[in-house]
């Protein structure tokens, strides 16, 4: 059976040992990529809030000058909304951008190998969750906060956005599982296997914490929007793991995020 390039190959050692190897590689740009991007977000963030003050010295063609003033008016002109409840043009040309790239990684050397593209699309998204995890950290000692001293509105403009980019590559990853598992007849037998079992309890989580995510939700309950999100991103963890080995370093780094933000919370509460 094939679907475009691509085919359901016959299981051997040498093709298991190469898709791993490549799964892996492009799980590990991929959760690289997230650092340069931050990184680079980091650098604009600081051009931007260099005061007006410290450029009036400068040369009006010095580089730095310039930057800070390219900076600044790319921070006023990304943060305008495109619509009410749609976003800003930041998180819309970010998102694009970002799922544009994703999807190169998860499509990159997989043909002609169907299981290797479904696959690549679960990896590629478990590497997104402990930076996702880390976006949503909301109290000062957060530590993207403290390295970039950016607003906890701008982490979460990002993580709202990466948010809908996981849940979508996750959705992918298994409507080409069950499409190979209908195909081969053995979509029955598949669920009553455990680590189906937990992946399709992740599943149900994850579509509801993107239905409870959205704008409209939040807006009218925002109490019951919080509870979900936090115990549905706690309880998919331990699924996952029962899910599949490969994708459980990207769990741990979750996982000490968790933590990390539940010390950090009990820390800044005692300051106060």
């Amino acid at each position: 059976m094939s679907y475009l390039v691509y085919e359901f190959l016959a299981r051997t050692p040498e093709l298991i040992v190469q898709r791993r190897i490549r799964l892996d590689q492009y799980a590990n740009i991929a959760q690289i990529s997230q650092l340069i991007v931050h990184l680079i977000i980091l650098f604009c963030n600081f051009a931007a809030s260099i005061p007006v003050s410290k450029l009036a010295g400068k040369s009006q063609k010095g580089s730095v000058a310039v930057l800070a003033r390219i900076a600044r008016s790319l921070y006023f002109k990304l943060g305008v909304n495109v619509g009410r409840g749609y976003g800003t043009y930041g998180q819309w040309i970010f998102g694009l951008a970002w799922t544009s790239w994703l999807g190169f990684l998860c499509i990159a050397e997989t043909a002609p190998d169907y299981l290797h593209l479904t696959k690549r699309f679960g990896l590629i998204a478990a590497s997104q969750l402990p930076m996702h995890y880390l976006l949503a950290m909301p109290h000062p000692y957060s530590p993207l906060q403290l390295l970039s001293k950016r607003s906890y509105a701008l982490n979460m403009s990002v993580h709202k956005v990466t948010g809908k980019i996981i849940i979508a590559f996750f959705a992918i990853h298994i409507s080409l599982y069950s499409i190979f598992f209908v195909q081969i007849d053995m979509f029955w037998t598949s669920i009553r296997h455990s680590n189906i079992v937990v992946a399709l309890i992740s599943a149900a989580i994850l579509f509801t914490l993107g239905v409870t995510s959205t704008g409209l939700f939040r807006r009218r309950d925002y109490w019951w929007f919080y509870k979900i999100h936090l115990i549905g991103s706690v309880l998919i963890l331990p699924l996952l793991f029962f899910h599949v080995n490969h994708i459980r370093i990207y769990l741990f780094e979750s996982a000490i995020v968790l933590v990390m933000n539940a010390v950090l919370r009990m820390f800044s509460s005692q300051k106060l």
